[in-house]
C-alpha cells in the first residue's frame, strides 16, 4: 500500500503537512496538519484525519491538547481528504487567529 508524504509553505510561518495511504486511487488512512511556527517552534494548530475510523477535524490548544473535534461522518476518506487540503488553504489564518 502506497504511503505519501507531502508538504508546503502557506506564508513565511504556516504550512501544511499531508500524509496519506492509499491503494488503486482509494485513500485508505490520512493526516493533514496544519502547523504555524510560533516563538521558533513548529507546532500543530489542527488536523484532520482518520484514526478512529472516521475522518475527522481535531483543533489543538497551545500545548498541543484537544480543544474541540468534528466528525465528517457523511465523506469518503478521499474526499475528507481533498476538503482537509482545502480548508487550511482557504482558512489557515482563521484557524491560526482563533489558536492564539
Amino acid at each position: 500500500m502506497p504511503s505519501r508524504h507531502y508538504s508546503f509553505w502557506l506564508n513565511e510561518v504556516t504550512y501544511i503537512v499531508i500524509d496519506f495511504k492509499s491503494l488503486d486511487g482509494k485513500v485508505l488512512s490520512f493526516v493533514v496538519r496544519l502547523v504555524h511556527i510560533w516563538n521558533g517552534i513548529d507546532t500543530d494548530v489542527a488536523r484532520y484525519d482518520t484514526a478512529h475510523g472516521c475522518p475527522h477535524r481535531d483543533l489543538l490548544t497551545r500545548s498541543g491538547r484537544l480543544r474541540q473535534k468534528d466528525w465528517l461522518g457523511d465523506m469518503s476518506f478521499n474526499g475528507a481528504l481533498t476538503h482537509a487540503i482545502d480548508d487550511f488553504k482557504t482558512n489557515h489564518e482563521a484557524y491560526i487567529q482563533s489558536w492564539s
